[in-house]
């Protein structure tokens, strides 16, 4: 089932957009940042993975002019895994909206790492 979720960013600290609950799998194919403040503001937009994997970026530091946006409009898909965390932040004060979309499925019953094992 698709869902979409969106946080306003008013201060430079890092807020929880969404997280993979335990059980399922998300197919995350839509992000929407919209600056809606008089100035530029940077947007960091990334995945928060359970330890020890690294976290994946997807804006970092990303210059967003004043009333415009940037757009993933489902030409790239991201598999997010139970536990990880969709983030963001800003660089200063202000008011962008970001916003997602994702469709959650029941995960496998077996995962393959695909390391051989």
């Amino acid at each position: 089932m698709l869902y979409t979720k969106n946080k306003n960013l008013t201060d430079t600290s890092t807020q929880t957009i969404v997280e993979i609950p335990s059980g399922y799998v998300a197919h995350w194919n839509m992000a929407f940042i919209a600056n809606l403040h008089n100035s530029t503001n940077s947007i960091t937009l990334f995945v928060d993975k359970p330890s020890p994997t690294e976290d994946v970026y997807i804006y970092n530091g990303t210059n967003v002019s004043s009333k415009e946006n940037l757009l993933i409009d489902g030409n790239a898909v991201f598999v997010l895994q139970p536990g990880d965390i969709i983030k963001a932040s800003t660089s200063g004060s202000g008011n962008v909206e970001v916003v997602v979309t994702f469709d959650l499925l029941e995960a496998p019953v077996v995962l393959n790492n695909f390391n051989g094992s």
